[in-house]
C-alpha cells in the first residue's frame, strides 16, 4: 500500500488495496490466473497484434452490435 501511483488519488488506491487483500478477490484472481492459462487461444488479440488506436477507440466507444458511437463527443473526436 506504501508504494501509491502518482496517476491515482491515495484514497482510491487504498480502497483499492483493502479489496485485493480480500479472501473472495483472491479466490476470483487465481481462478481467472488458471483459466488465462488453461486457454491459450484465447488470450490473443483478434487480429495477432496490438490493435491500432482508430481500431481500440471504435472497440471501446461503439455500441455492441452496431456501428453507432455511444456519444456525440466520441463521435466528434473520430
Amino acid at each position: 500500500m506504501d508504494y501509491g501511483t502518482v496517476w491515482m488519488r491515495r484514497d482510491y488506491w487504498e480502497s483499492l488495496c483493502y479489496r485485493w487483500a480480500t479472501e473472495p478477490w483472491w479466490e476470483r484472481s487465481q481462478a481467472a490466473k488458471c483459466n488465462r492459462a488453461a486457454h491459450l487461444e484465447k488470450n490473443h488479440h483478434e487480429v495477432e497484434r496490438a490493435p491500432t488506436f482508430h481500431e481500440l477507440f471504435d472497440r471501446t466507444h461503439k455500441r455492441k452490435g452496431s456501428d453507432d458511437y455511444v456519444s456525440e463527443s466520441a463521435r466528434t473526436i473520430i
